[in-house]
Order: structure tokens, then sequence, then C-alpha cells
């Protein structure tokens, strides 16, 4: 391998791209599914492509918080691609007193729903790239 190939190589591993991710579906039973447009995983040169985990391609943040990889799904579909959140991996109640939405019942514990909600900020920034 040349220095040219390999500068290549490195150029396309190291320009991650951030997408901001819009609700789908947040009413899923199982998912709050949410979606980048014209997005899909980049297409590496093969060399590359057979050392990199999929699922290790790209990160996904909610508000600026990474989320790992066990708690979503992903997939192409056509020209977008979907993050499906895993309900059950998330915390059914909030517990963050400080939280202005929080409630109590009448033996302290939190009664408050906890869900991803339409203004939320995902995004998802890695091996990732336009599609048109």
């Amino acid at each position: 391998m040349n220095i040219k190939t390999l500068k290549n190589i490195m150029r396309e591993v190291n320009q991650p791209k951030e997408f901001s991710l819009e609700p789908v579906n947040l009413s899923h039973p199982l998912y709050w599914i949410w979606k980048a447009t014209n997005c899909r995983i980049k297409t590496l040169d093969s060399r590359v492509a057979s050392k990199r985990n999929t699922d290790s391609r790209f990160d996904v943040f909610v508000w600026g918080g990474y989320i790992a990889s066990r708690d979503y799904q992903f997939e192409e579909v056509g020209n977008d691609f979907h993050i499906k959140f895993i309900r059950e991996n998330f915390p059914t109640y909030i517990e963050n007193t400080n939280d202005p939405t929080y409630t109590e019942d009448e033996f302290g514990n939190p009664t408050t729903q906890w869900s991803f909600e339409i203004g939320d900020e995902v995004k998802i920034e890695g091996d990732l790239e336009n599609v048109y």
C-alpha cells in the first residue's frame, strides 16, 4: 500500500459527519423511532471496512449525552437512516427531583413518566454521508 492510498483511507475514516434526527414514530410500543433524512453509512475502502464494526462507526447523542449502542437498533430505510431507541432500556419514570415536570405520589415515588419528545435534540455523528 502506498502513501497516497493510506492518506485516502485515513481521510475517509477521519471525516465524521453530524446529522440531526427527526422523530418518525414516538408511539411505537417497543421503540422511539428517529431518522436522519438522506443519510447512510459511508462506504469505506474494502481494506478498512472489514476491520470496522458497523455499530462502532457512529455515535448517537441525545441532548449532548452519549447513548450506548445496546440501547438502540439502526437500519437504513430507503435514503433515510433510522435509529430505534429500545423503550425497555430507558427509565420508566423521571427520578430527577430538579426536573420541572417531576411529581411524586403520596408515598414519595416518582410518577412523571419519561419518554422521548418531538423537541428533543437527537444527533448522530460518524462514518455517515449524504444520499441524494
